[in-house]
């Protein structure tokens, strides 16, 4: 009887503890109405390495838009290794006296600007004072010369003196005119102007101004260096002043020797300086050098670029871009470019919901287009809307993946 009991308890508890579990597991299911309440769960897009499927039915599908690649007209562009202003050796010159002598006086401050002609310095010599006298001697016995030959054409006429005189008088005449040229030339080549040599045959001039000479700029210029001082004694050799226009400047710039066939003559040029980052100065190839630097394997070009307001100056270094003419060129839109580290990547469709993640290699560029030059194919369909959010989705899958994209 008594064990009849014990059996009768544990029966009683294994029953009650069933009850309970059974109890405690019903609690824990979600009834009918809340299975029907609860929202789907999203399917997460199906990523493989390189490759992004999304599920029918995504909202990112509508936000996609496609373009095609495809051969455009680009003009393209060429950068120079490196580039510096000069002056235009053209409007370029170095000025020194034509005589000896000591400077008297110095008109001409560095950094002026000079008109053609006007003084820059005054110079004593007593060589140039001799030439002068040399004119003046030389002009006097031309009149006495020509008188006489004048008399002597008139006599020879009437009879009155035979042909070995009037020959003999004719003679005296050409002598005369051959060394009063020849005084005269002296007077040009010593840097007299024409006006000065009338007013030197017109009037007789003061003693102190026979010996000086005046030192001219040559053009319209800027004095960009003075080596000269008052009290000092010069000669012909020393370069005392040098002027530039400045309104024009060469730029001399480098390019590598693959691009030899691509330079011409006349192609456009833009031209930037650091102390003008925001600036563009617009120009033309004037000369490309006939020889490779052996050390760089490089060809020096020559620029001209307008300077009217004076902004470029000598020895500054340039920035360099040469504009060629059109070409027809592989293209994709700017907006198809996605960037991840420092690899430039599109997505390319393979389907209406099966995109591929593609590294592409790009070249010169416009507002709207890029020239590729590796990485898809003519024909291929690049996202150029909703690409961010393919790139997305793309590095969360392959992070789940534990993988680099």
């Amino acid at each position: 009887m008594a064990s009849w009991k014990a059996i009768s308890s544990k029966c009683i508890v294994r029953l009650a503890v069933a009850v309970a579990t059974t109890a405690v597991s019903a609690s824990c299911q979600p009834t009918q109405d809340e299975t029907q309440k609860r929202p789907p769960q999203a399917i997460p897009p199906a990523t493989q390495a390189g490759v992004i499927e999304l599920p029918d039915g995504s909202s990112m599908l509508s936000q996609i838009h496609t373009e095609r690649v495809a051969h455009r007209s680009m003009r393209m562009s060429l950068k120079a290794q490196g580039g510096k202003i000069l002056p235009n050796e053209n409007r370029l010159a170095h000025l020194g006296p034509r005589v000896p002598g000591r400077i008297v006086a110095v008109y001409a401050n560095l950094g002026d600007r000079v008109q053609s002609g006007e003084r820059l310095m005054l110079l004593d010599s007593p060589a140039f004072g001799e030439a002068q006298l040399e004119y003046r001697k030389r002009r006097t016995a031309m009149r006495v010369v020509e008188k006489a030959f004048e008399r002597a054409k008139a006599l020879s006429a009437e009879g009155a003196i035979g042909i070995s005189e009037y020959q003999r008088r004719e003679a005296e005449h050409e002598n005369a005119k051959a060394e009063l040229y020849a005084a005269e030339e002296k007077l040009h080549l010593l840097g007299m102007s024409e006006r000065e040599i009338e007013r030197l045959s017109a009037e007789r001039l003061p003693h102190a101004e026979v010996a000086q000479v005046f030192l001219r700029a040559p053009f319209s210029s800027e004095i960009i260096e003075r080596n000269a001082t008052v009290g000092e004694v010069v000669d012909s050799s020393k370069t005392l002043f040098t002027v530039a226009d400045l309104s024009t400047v060469w730029v001399r710039a480098d390019f590598p020797e693959q691009q030899i066939s691509t330079l011409k003559t006349g192609l456009a040029v833009e031209v930037r300086v650091a102390a003008y980052p925001d600036t563009v100065f617009h120009g033309a190839i004037t000369y490309i050098g006939a020889m490779i630097d052996p050390a760089t394997r490089t060809v020096t070009a020559r620029l001209q670029i307008p300077n009217s307001d004076r902004r470029l100056r000598p020895e500054m270094f340039a920035e360099v871009t040469v504009r060629t003419q059109e070409q027809s060129v592989l293209t994709i839109p700017r907006t198809a470019l996605q960037q991840v580290g420092n690899r430039t990547m599109v997505f390319v469709t393979r389907g209406s919901r099966r995109f591929e993640w593609l590294e592409v290699t790009i070249g010169e560029s416009s507002n709207e287009y890029v020239e590729v030059k590796a990485g898809v194919k003519e024909g291929d369909e690049v996202v150029t809307e909703g690409s961010y959010a393919l790139k997305s989705e793309a590095l969360r899958g392959q992070m789940s993946m534990g993988g680099p994209l």
